[in-house]
């Protein structure tokens, strides 16, 4: 088999999946007209009216399917996505639900100690492969998230840096750079296409915990993907 020639460290056949990830981002966001990706531009609609209200109301605050793995090892992950959903959400509230029934779960703890101690009261605790999460269904994609007073629908990515590379701050050879960034790529654009029928007043942002991640992405996913760095509060509070 031919070895690969490398393109300033990088071989070119990493370089065509991310490019051809980004083809189908960039052909998401030609459907949507240029006037229409003026924030607020109703020029050409027939009815300003219309035109300015938040289409991306019609969604829905469903349980997520496929269920989300929610995992005490990965729980921080679920924790900063419900942080990000619920910044600016109102009168929608995200959080953790039973993925059975969909109904709310708002306490519990994860923990060895807090599960013993809520046995010991009589007040069994769920485990963490019992749960979901509540997200926003629109166009038939999933958000994390839905801020009704800004038009906005919002995604939350955790901690990813593990899998950047620290010299040059790309996603390292092997799973990270075939499968999961360019994965991240192509939910960019099933989202960009979602929201396109509720241009021109819908946003769109994803927020990044890790400023690593958030770097990666202000360079690789373009607008009108708004890319935002997001701290994890319960991190800054006890950093």
């Amino acid at each position: 088999m031919a070895s690969a020639i490398p393109i300033g460290g990088r071989a070119i056949g990493e370089v065509i999946r991310r490019s051809a990830s980004l083809k189908r981002l960039r052909r998401a966001i030609g459907v949507i007209p240029m006037e229409q990706a003026k924030e607020g531009d109703c020029t050409n609609e027939s009815s300003s009216t219309e035109c300015n209200q938040c289409k991306l109301d019609q969604g829905a605050l469903v349980p997520a399917v496929p269920r989300r793995a929610v995992r005490k090892e990965n729980k921080v992950n679920w924790d900063y996505q419900l942080q990000i959903a619920n910044m600016n959400a109102g009168p929608e509230q995200f959080g953790y639900c039973d993925k059975y029934t969909g109904l709310p779960v708002t306490s519990f703890d994860t923990s060895i100690a807090g599960r013993a101690w809520a046995a010991l009261k009589g007040e069994p605790q769920p485990s963490a492969e019992q749960l979901n999460l509540t997200e926003w269904l629109y166009g038939g994609v999933y958000f994390d998230g839905f801020w009704r007073s800004q038009c906005t629908v919002v995604d939350a990515k955790g901690r990813y840096a593990q899998f950047l590379s620290e010299d040059d701050g790309l996603p390292k050879q092997g799973f990270a750079n075939d499968f999961l960034f360019p994965d991240m790529i192509e939910e960019a654009s099933r989202q960009v296409a979602a929201i396109n029928t509720a241009m021109p007043q819908a946003r769109l942002q994803w927020h990044f915990m890790q400023i690593e991640v958030y770097r990666w992405a202000a360079t690789s996913i373009p607008p009108p993907v708004i890319c935002v760095h997001t701290p994890f509060i319960l991190q800054v509070i006890q950093a």
